[in-house]
C-alpha cells in the first residue's frame, strides 16, 4: 500500500468543508468525509488512479475525481502528496506568473521576440 499525505493547504480546505458543511447539512458532511476517506482508500491502492485532464497542470500531477471533488496530488517517493482539493464548480488555483515575474530580478528586460511565429 502506498502511504497518502496531504499538505496543509489540503487539509485546511477539508476542515473547511467540513464545517461549512456540519453547519448548512450534517448528511452532506458525512457524505463529504466518506468522500476524502474513499479518495484516500483509492490512492493507497491504486496510485496512478488519477489524471490529467482535470487541472493540475503540473508536470507528473495528477488529478481523482471523486464525487463531486478534485483531488490533486503528486506522486513523490513512492508515496502520495495531496496538494489540492476541491469541488468541481471552483476554479482551480493557479499561480499568478506575472506577478512572480515582476518579482524574479533575473528576468532579461531586453528580450527580443521577434523571430517568434507566434503573433498576436
Amino acid at each position: 500500500m502506498t502511504r497518502v499525505k496531504v499538505s496543509k493547504d489540503a487539509a485546511e480546505f477539508v476542515r473547511s468543508e467540513a464545517a461549512y458543511l456540519r453547519h448548512r447539512n450534517p448528511h452532506a458532511a458525512k457524505g463529504f468525509a466518506d468522500t476524502v476517506r474513499r479518495a484516500k482508500d483509492v490512492l493507497k491502492t491504486f496510485a496512478d488512479a488519477g489524471n490529467v485532464t482535470h487541472g493540475l497542470q503540473i508536470d507528473g500531477g495528477l488529478t481523482l475525481v471523486v464525487d463531486a471533488y478534485l483531488f490533486d496530488y503528486m506522486r513523490e517517493d513512492g508515496d502520495v502528496n495531496i496538494i489540492a482539493v476541491r469541488h468541481g464548480r471552483m476554479r482551480q488555483l493557479t499561480p499568478n506568473v506575472e506577478e512572480e515575474l515582476e518579482e524574479d530580478s533575473d528576468v532579461d528586460e531586453s528580450y527580443d521576440d521577434s523571430s517568434s511565429t507566434f503573433k498576436l
